[in-house]
């Protein structure tokens, strides 16, 4: 071989090596309902990290200096139960050779996927399930997104703290609904407070005329209600109006269920005035959450507003570019877990960070107030809780 063919070898070879390195692909299997009664869960998922991937790009630097491709793969759960998530986590896995799996906008999925998980050793970054004790459940959860006792806590006590003495509880019948009512009413009763009635209603119950007609004759000084998102929020909201309990003198508090989401299809100043704790209030003036803004309303519409799961699924994607970055494409997915143990991150929510014991999110509480602002309803914050951790989990330590 002639000196001239040599160097075309070698530059060959190079190249081929070049490439190699350049396709060299992260996938994450994101399994949540895009269809069905909960699937606007999965519409903030997606938008959100497509927003977070058209700001920072679909790839990272590795540790070495190559290049790898960060690639999500949408599953659709369609509000079909555990048994669905979990199918679909084993074909990422076994089909689709995913990396990492995120989203699960239900505590009941991300539950049924923690056996396959953590047989696979594959990390799992929740971006919604709230219920207090689901990163317990494999030690390859990580959260993102907040639990229940979290945020009830803090209102609880500002209930109290201004003057509510006598609260009326209406939660989902499913397991947050369990934790929101459980932790409110016993933070209630410590500060002196009086619960005088609790009901639950069907998960995807959207008529509440009834249940306010109970709580009316039971003439509370305020309810308190925990409600997944969507059209179950909106369904609670409407019957508080149409049943007067605002002109009754009953104060309505809750979580989420005001996201601006929902507001901006409700058209009432009966909501004005709610009162609720999250840890996300889409009016911060952030930089963080003013890029997040501005880049789904750029991308998607005026229509695309983010909620507690879009911060969520930001943040997200945020942590596993990062894990990527720092470990590579072929680390194991404990390594993984252990590097985002501690890690701290500047979200569009505030600060927050992964409890490095319970691999679950440390992050502010805000209780917000509904009010008009130029013309729409918006939640404005009046009171911060600086840090929370699980509640729940100081409560119930891990057996060493």
């Amino acid at each position: 071989m002639n000196a001239l063919m040599r160097t075309a070898v070698l530059a060959a070879t190079a190249l081929f090596a070049s490439s190699a390195i350049a396709a060299e692909t992260v996938k994450v299997g994101v399994i949540a309902d895009f269809t069905g009664g909960m699937a606007i869960y999965g519409s903030q998922f997606d938008q959100a990290i497509k927003a977070y991937q058209a700001v920072h790009g679909n790839s990272v630097k590795g540790p070495k200096g190559e290049a790898i491709t960060i690639e999500f793969l949408n599953r659709d759960a369609a509000s079909s139960g555990a048994e669905k998530a979990k199918r679909l986590a084993e074909e990422l896995v076994l089909r689709d050779q995913v990396k990492f799996l995120a989203g699960f906008d239900l505590t009941p999925h991300a539950m049924a996927v923690a056996e396959p998980a953590t047989q696979a050793k594959v990390p799992v970054i929740i971006m919604n399930a709230a219920t207090g004790s689901v990163t317990r459940a494999s030690p390859y959860f990580v959260r993102l997104s907040m639990t229940v006792p979290q945020y009830v806590v803090p209102i609880a006590k500002w209930a109290y703290k201004n003057g509510i003495r006598r609260v009326y509880t209406l939660v989902s019948d499913y397991a947050p609904g369990y934790d929101a009512e459980s932790y409110f009413i016993k933070t209630l009763k410590q500060q002196g407070g009086e619960i005088v009635g609790s009901m639950r209603s069907p998960l995807n119950e959207t008529n509440f005329s009834v249940y306010m007609e109970k709580i009316l004759a039971a003439k509370p000084d305020a309810i308190y209600m925990m409600q997944p998102g969507g059209a179950t929020a909106m369904g609670l909201l409407n019957a508080y109006a149409e049943r007067g309990l605002k002109s009754a003198g009953i104060l309505l508090m809750g979580t989420g269920e005001t996201a601006a989401l929902y507001l901006a299809d409700y058209h009432s100043d009966d909501v004005i005035g709610t009162i609720t704790a999250f840890p996300y209030t889409e009016t911060n003036d952030r930089p963080e959450n003013k890029l997040l803004k501005t880049q789904l309303t750029k991308m998607f519409g005026e229509r695309a507003i983010p909620d507690i799961a879009s911060a969520a699924a930001w943040d997200g994607t945020d942590l596993i570019y990062k894990a990527v970055a720092a470990l590579g494409a072929s680390a194991d997915g404990m390594q993984y877990v252990n590097f985002m143990k501690g890690q701290k991150l500047n979200s569009p929510r505030g600060p927050i960070m992964i409890d490095p014991e319970e691999r679950d999110v440390i992050q502010n509480i805000y209780v917000r107030k509904v009010e008009k602002r130029d013309g729409k309803l918006v939640n404005i914050d009046i009171e911060t809780t600086p840090m929370v951790k699980d509640p729940w989990k100081q409560e119930n330590p891990a057996k060493k």
